[in-house]
């Protein structure tokens, strides 16, 4: 809700010339908002509420009724997470617009001016998504190939939740035994299968995060050239000092974290220093969990960030 009404208060004051008053509330214990518009012999009042927040408005009403001196009118703007209402009590000073559908519910004749202004609102939060989609394809793709293959893993193990080894090992999991005997490409393939429905979540989780940012600062190719020698490191290590199955791309994950640590270091004036220190928190405690927790690849882990490192220092 917090980002409508910004967006929304951002509109009116800069498109219709509100101005806007904040007031403490007692009901919520935050300072909020309303815009106020002069129309001179009164103010038109715009809040935002939650739906069932009787509150907000009369707590605006009492500071209005303190702070102007003149009549005023409040229209109220109420957001809920429903995606459709089975009834809606006419207000002629009331518009209804679901989070969830993204769509307004319903408005009365004194709230229609706001319609044009939530519609454009809806529209820019569309162009937002098209061109993040298109801003942060390689990532998107990446996390979609990663689905896809699990799909695949279910349809083999006929299991949802957990696959079993013989599964993955078909699929192309890192086998130290098969490497050895000309079956090089699980040292790439074991960086797009999974365990589980939580191993991928997790990991798709964390790339979506990380995977963003390296897209973003190291551009389309850098970042595929960094992915995969992250991965192909977190196998090759994983291949040399654990003669254990493994598969995931959480060594591919921590390749990306090294790429950020190392454009934190090369752009610490501009960005600060704590940055890197969030960076490396991370990386440390994801060292951590994998220590203590059984059944994890911790030398895939620092293949990955090793190459990680070693490829960002050339970009």
């Amino acid at each position: 809700m917090e980002q409508f009404e910004r967006d929304f208060f951002n509109i009116l004051t800069k498109e219709l010339k509100f101005f806007i008053k904040d007031y403490y509330s007692a009901f919520t214990n935050l300072n909020r908002w309303v815009a106020l518009l002069d129309l001179g012999e009164n103010y038109a009042a715009v809040i935002v509420t939650e739906e069932d927040d009787t509150s907000t408005y009369n707590e605006c009403f009492e500071f209005l009724s303190k702070s102007l001196n003149k009549p005023f009118f409040i229209n109220n703007i109420v957001i809920t997470k429903k995606r459709e209402l089975n009834f809606i009590e006419a207000n002629y000073n009331k518009l209804i617009f679901s989070l969830e559908s993204n769509k307004i519910l319903y408005y009365g004749e004194g709230t229609k001016v706001y319609v044009p202004i939530i519609n454009l609102i809806i529209n820019n939060k569309r162009k937002k998504k098209r061109l993040e989609l298109t801003k942060y394809k390689i990532t998107y793709t990446i996390i979609l190939i990663n689905i896809i293959v699990y799909l695949l893993e279910i349809i083999n193990s006929r299991r949802l939740f957990n696959i079993d080894i013989y599964t993955l090992v078909e699929m192309g999991a890192k086998y130290n035994i098969l490497i050895e005997n000309g079956e090089f490409y699980r040292l790439i393939t074991a960086g797009f299968l999974h365990g589980g429905i939580m191993h991928l979540f997790f990991n798709m989780s964390a790339l979506n995060i990380i995977g963003k940012e390296v897209e973003e600062v190291y551009g389309t190719k850098k970042y595929i050239l960094i992915y995969v020698f992250s991965l192909l490191g977190a196998s090759v290590f994983s291949y040399l000092f654990s003669k254990g199955i493994s598969v995931g791309a959480s060594g591919a994950i921590f390749g990306l974290l090294g790429a950020m640590l190392i454009f934190g270091f090369k752009n610490k004036k501009k960005i600060g220093k704590l940055y890197i220190k969030n960076i490396i928190e991370t990386i440390l405690l994801n060292i951590l969990i994998g220590i203590t927790i059984p059944n994890i690849d911790n030398f895939a882990h620092m293949g990955g960030l090793v190459l990680g490192l070693i490829i960002s220092l050339f970009f």
